[in-house]
Order: C-alpha cells, then sequence, then structure tokens
C-alpha cells in the first residue's frame, strides 16, 4: 500500500486531525478521494505529478488516517475543515482535483473560498439534485449492514456500479479495506452528498479554469454537460473505455489530460 512514513503526517483542525502526504516541489496541488476510499486512489499519478508541483493527497475526516468527526458533518463542513488544514499548511492558493465525493468537496471549497482555487478538475463528479435524496439512499441501502457498516464489494459489483470498467483485484482489496477503516463515515458522507446542492454552489465557482472530467462508462456522465454549461471558462475532457476511478485504472491517460490542462 502506498505512503512512505517521511512523507506522510497530520494537520490539527476544529473539527480533527487531517492525515495527508505531501511529495514533490512547485505550485500547490490539492489532491481529493472518492466516497470510502483514502489517499491510495492517488498512489499511481503522485509520483509524476510531484515532478513538477508539491501535491497534497487528502484524507477527508472519517476517511483514511484521519480521525472520525464528533458530530454530524455536511459538505461545508468539510469544505471548513480542509481550508482550515490548508492554511496552517500554508497552501493559500492551489490547484484543487477531486474525485467523485472529492469533486464534490473542491467544488464547494471553489464556491466558499474562491481566492484559494486557481485551477479546478472535477473528476466524475456526481451532479445530484437534494429532491431525489431519499430514494438515492434507498437504492444503497443495501451496500450497508444493520449497524450502518460497509459491506465488502466484489469485482461483479464494482463494474456493475462503473467504478472500474475492468475491475482488478488489488483495487478491490484496497476498495474494501479504505470502506472498512471509514466505517459508518461511509454511508454518513453518503447522506450529506446526497442532500448536498451542487447546482446552487456553481455560480460562485471562479477558478481561473476548470476542468470536467469523465471516464466514458462512468454511470455519473449525466452531470457532464451541467457541469460544462454552469461553470464558467469549463472545459470537459473524457477518457474512453474508463469508468469512474480513472486515475487508478489508466494512470497514463489520466495525466495526459491533467498534464496538459494544468500547464496551460
Amino acid at each position: 500500500m502506498f505512503v512512505r512514513r517521511d512523507l506522510t503526517d497530520t494537520v490539527p483542525t476544529p473539527s480533527g486531525n487531517m492525515h495527508f502526504v505531501k511529495k514533490g516541489s512547485g505550485y500547490p496541488v490539492v489532491l481529493l478521494h472518492p466516497l470510502g476510499t483514502s489517499i491510495w486512489t492517488w498512489e499511481g499519478v503522485i509520483d509524476s505529478l510531484s515532478q513538477k508541483y508539491t501535491c497534497y493527497a487528502f484524507d477527508m475526516l472519517g476517511h483514511g488516517d484521519s480521525d472520525k468527526p464528533t458530530r454530524h458533518f455536511n459538505l461545508p463542513d468539510y469544505a471548513q475543515a480542509l481550508d482550515h488544514a490548508c492554511q496552517v499548511l500554508n497552501i493559500h492558493r492551489a490547484h484543487v482535483v477531486g474525485n467523485s465525493v472529492g469533486a464534490v468537496l473542491a467544488t464547494e471549497t471553489a464556491a466558499s473560498f474562491p481566492e484559494r482555487v486557481d485551477k479546478l478538475v472535477l473528476v466524475g463528479c456526481p451532479v445530484w439534485s437534494p429532491r431525489t435524496a431519499k430514494e438515492r439512499l434507498k437504492e444503497s441501502a443495501s451496500q450497508f449492514d444493520a449497524k450502518g457498516m460497509p459491506k465488502p464489494r466484489t469485482l461483479k459489483g464494482l463494474k456493475e456500479a462503473t467504478t472500474f470498467a475492468n475491475p482488478q483485484q488489488e483495487w478491490l482489496d484496497a476498495n474494501n479495506q479504505s470502506r472498512a477503516k471509514a466505517g459508518v463515515w461511509v454511508g454518513k458522507l453518503m447522506g450529506s452528498l446526497a442532500h448536498y446542492d451542487l447546482m446552487s454552489r456553481l455560480p460562485r465557482v471562479k477558478a481561473s479554469s476548470t476542468m470536467v472530467l469523465y471516464g466514458e462508462v462512468d454511470r455519473l456522465r449525466e452531470g457532464e454537460e451541467l457541469l460544462h454549461n454552469n461553470i464558467v471558462n469549463a472545459q470537459k475532457v473524457v477518457l474512453p473505455g474508463l469508468g469512474h476511478i480513472p486515475q487508478v485504472e489508466d494512470p497514463e491517460a489520466f495525466l495526459g489530460a491533467l498534464i496538459p490542462f494544468l500547464e496551460a
């Protein structure tokens, strides 16, 4: 598993310590992972990215090696904690790259703290309405046991969910380990995500430019045009043959889209 001890650390926030990995030198790039995962989802790209940038991959509170919040947490709470962590680390402006719920967190960060976000990259971003929260949570209920703990996923399940177009055992193992570690916070974050009104925040996004990026088979691509058409200075990229976490599935293709965008 990725994470060399000399590169990892924690940073205090009023809601708990956030764990992160820092690597490289240059302009800062903040990396935010999908629901139920952790910084392992960036292991295939952080070495290459860190050749030109200082990369900070954060575990969201409740996930990975970060603390579990002691109260209900919604998306603006996660953004406040992330911003606090960034200020402590002297990251006052950065490119922000988020995948899935990490993309939603990146959007909320750009809306709440526009001066902090230079370029914005939204990978596999869910664009949901709070009006559909009840049915989404009902659909996802089968993923959890009676105590709210996430059930182990299967290769078949990952493929059906379009998490990966072609799931590998090592990705499944890492996914199940990080879900088990987050425990009830997978479901809690899912609840916060389902009730979040992303569309209402888009007019507040003032990033210098935004890339909306999806894997071709990602079932969340329904949000592609909504993001592209409602964020100022947005462009879109679709990576052929990939799923919801393209940086794990094909690091080279992902970097082939990301690096030219950041350098432009």
